[in-house]
C-alpha cells in the first residue's frame, strides 16, 4: 500500500513539474514572439491606411459615373411614381 502512495505522489510531482515547465515555456515565447507580434500589428494597420486611401480613391473614381448611371435609370420610373401620386392626390 505504501508503495502505491509513492507512486502517487511522485506521479502528482511530475505533473506539477510538466505544468511549471510549460508555464515557463509559454512565458519565454510570450516575450520571444513580442516584436514579431508588434511588427506584424504595425504592418496591418500600414494596410489599413492604404486601403482606406484606396478605398476612398475608388468611391471617387466609381461613385459619380456610377451616381450619375442610376439617376438616368431612376429618372423614368420617378417620373412614373410622380404622376401616381398625383392621381392618387386627385382621387382622394
Amino acid at each position: 500500500m505504501l508503495e502505491l502512495f509513492v507512486v502517487l505522489i511522485v506521479f502528482g510531482a511530475v505533473v506539477v513539474a510538466l505544468a511549471l515547465v510549460a508555464g515557463l515555456v509559454k512565458l519565454v515565447f510570450k516575450v520571444a514572439l513580442l516584436p514579431i507580434a508588434i511588427a506584424l500589428a504595425v504592418i496591418k494597420l500600414g494596410l489599413v491606411a492604404v486601403a482606406a486611401v484606396v478605398g476612398l480613391v475608388v468611391l471617387v473614381a466609381v461613385g459619380i459615373p456610377l451616381l450619375a448611371f442610376a439617376a438616368a435609370l431612376a429618372l423614368p420610373l420617378l417620373l412614373i411614381a410622380g404622376l401616381v401620386w398625383g392621381a392618387v392626390a386627385l382621387l382622394a
